[in-house]
Formats: C-alpha cells, sequence, structure tokens
C-alpha cells in the first residue's frame, strides 16, 4: 500500500489505516472510535481468513461474518455486542470502505448493503431518582480544592444531558449570555454544534467555580478549557488544560459510593437520569429528543421510565 508513512499499522501488518480518512473526522473521540473499529475489524478478517491479503480481497461475506462475531462472543469478556455497538462499528466500517472506494483502492463499498441490526439496549443505562441526585450533589464537600469543580461539573450533567465529550471539550468562550439566557455553545457528535440554556442551579455552581478560579489567580480567557484540573501530579504548573475523561468517571465512582449508591453510574447515568426526568414531568417526547440532540425520537423511548411503570399503564384509562 502506498503513502504508508500517512496509516497505521494492524498488528499483523496485512493492512494499514489510511491517517487521511481519520482526519476528515471533526470529532477527537468519533476519530478514536472510528479507529478502533476498523482495526478490530481488519485484524479479525486477517486471523479468520488468511487467503486475503489486500483490501480488493475483502467481499460482503466477511462483513456479514464480522457482524455475525459481533453478536455472538465479539464483546467484553466474549460477551455480545450490543445492536448500538455493533450498528456503529458497521456505519464507521461502511465509511472507511466508501473513502477507500472515493480513492479508487477499491472498486465499490461492500459494506453498504450489510443489514444492520435493530436498536436495541441490552443492558440500560442506570438512571438516578431525583432524591438520588440531590442527595449526591448535596455530598460534594465546597470547601475541599476541587469542590468547586466538582460541583460545577456535576450539575452541568444532570441539568444540561451532554454527552462527556461534549463537556470535556468546552471553552470559557462557550459560556456567555443570550437575551438574557445563560447558555454554554458545544459540538456535539458528528461535528454538529448547539447550544443549552442552563438551569439556574448550574449558572450558580458555574459562577462560583469561576470564582474560585479566579481568587486561585487562574482567571480565564476566553479560549481555556472551561473545566480544568486542579492538580497535575506529573507537572504541577501545567493546569490549563481538559479534564481527562477516566477523571470524570472517577469522580462519579466517588461520589455514588459516598451516598451509598448500590449500582454502578457513569457519565451517561446523568444524561439518561435528565431524559427521564424531563419525561416523568410531562415534557413531550419530541421536544426532549430535540433537547438531547436525538437524531431519532425511538433512541429518546428507550429512556422512557414511565412505560416501566405498570401503574400509568394506559389500560387503567379504560371506563368500561
Amino acid at each position: 500500500m502506498n503513502n504508508q508513512m500517512n496509516s497505521v499499522p494492524t498488528k499483523n501488518l496485512k493492512f494499514y489505516l489510511h491517517l487521511d480518512f481519520l482526519e476528515e473526522l471533526s470529532s477527537p473521540h468519533t476519530r478514536l472510535s472510528y479507529q478502533n473499529d476498523i482495526l478490530q475489524f481488519l485484524d479479525y478478517i486477517s486471523r479468520q481468513f488468511e487467503d486475503i491479503n489486500t483490501y480488493q480481497d475483502i467481499e460482503k461475506k466477511h462483513f456479514v461474518r464480522f457482524r455475525n462475531y459481533l453478536q455472538q462472543i465479539g464483546g467484553k469478556q466474549g460477551d455480545p455486542c450490543a445492536p448500538k455497538t455493533i450498528a456503529r462499528k458497521l456505519a464507521a466500517l461502511s465509511s472507511y470502505f466508501r473513502f477507500l472506494s472515493e480513492k479508487n483502492i477499491i472498486t465499490a463499498n461492500p459494506v453498504s448493503s450489510i443489514k444492520r441490526p435493530r436498536s436495541a439496549v441490552l443492558v440500560p443505562t442506570n438512571a438516578l431518582t431525583r432524591e438520588q441526585v440531590i442527595d449526591l450533589l448535596h455530598s460534594i464537600d465546597e470547601n475541599k480544592k476541587a469542590g468547586k469543580m466538582h460541583k460545577a461539573l456535576l450539575v452541568m450533567f444532570f441539568t444540561t444531558g451532554l454527552r462527556k465529550s461534549e463537556i470535556l471539550n468546552l471553552r470559557r468562550k462557550d459560556y456567555s449570555e443570550f437575551n438574557q439566557h445563560k447558555i454554554v455553545k458545544y459540538h456535539g457528535k458528528g461535528g454538529k454544534k448547539g447550544q443549552k440554556i442552563l438551569h439556574p442551579l448550574c449558572i450558580d455552581a458555574l459562577d462560583e467555580y469561576l470564582n474560585w478560579m479566579k481568587n486561585q489567580s487562574r482567571e480565564h480567557i476566553p479560549e481555556d478549557w472551561l473545566f480544568q484540573p486542579t492538580q497535575n501530579p506529573f507537572n504541577p504548573t501545567m493546569l490549563n488544560k481538559p479534564l481527562n475523561p477516566k477523571t470524570i468517571n472517577e469522580i462519579l465512582d466517588y461520589y455514588a459510593m459516598k451516598i451509598k449508591l448500590t449500582f454502578k453510574i457513569s457519565p451517561h447515568s446523568a444524561r439518561a437520569t435528565f431524559i427521564g426526568e424531563l419525561l416523568d414531568a410531562g415534557v413531550d417526547i419530541y421536544a426532549v429528543a430535540q433537547e438531547v440532540n436525538h437524531s431519532s425520537v425511538k433512541t429518546t423511548q428507550e429512556y422512557d421510565k414511565r412505560r416501566k411503570n405498570f401503574l400509568d399503564s394506559p389500560v387503567y384509562k379504560l371506563k368500561y
């Protein structure tokens, strides 16, 4: 293959992943996800099919075999992958092989006609109740060094429904006032730009965090990251950087343990909680889908806790 200097090799060195394709993706998170998915496929077919040595050798049947492998034992610890995960991997492969076709490396995209699994959730995200969210936020000691940042960060998660990557990539300039409303502008999935009106609780927590930063002689300039670490063991003077994604999960784990939650939570738990609370409050599901930037209302329905409550069944509305 030409241009190997601008490519990533697979483990077996049979294939090289073109970095030109990844560079066209605007989101760092998407780039990493697509890279991992494509390399997983290339490594899989190299192990399973010894006669495949070039991209031209790959046919539709190989993607079908890969999809079936994912459905059976392709997940963590040999478990089946969730349908959403499989659909995402096939979408990444379809985009990549379309790129190869456009570059005349292959004659056609063999992934385009592969049947995708129905979007269903094997293991639903653990959402919190309103009382648990309140307990979690009240458990934050704002007098500790990282207290103000933790409070602003977690309130942002639970009152906006933004994804982890969307919050981590916020800059100071993204927090502003528009038509007498405090908002944040963010970059969503697929490079989509959006903005959120902030809840008063979130505004208070953010302003207190920003005042704390100012008192620490760390006042932001517009291009600075909004959420920054309060310490850096490797380079104590280098604090103007985004939070590590793993740090977010560690923060949530810490406060979940502090209030003795009996189940695992993640940043997506905050998003699921946000969606569920809006639906419980009677907000139209289409408005909720738009608020959280879901491309289909079917995705929003997966978070609807009301459907799981038998007492709310429409059957009880019958007047026979």
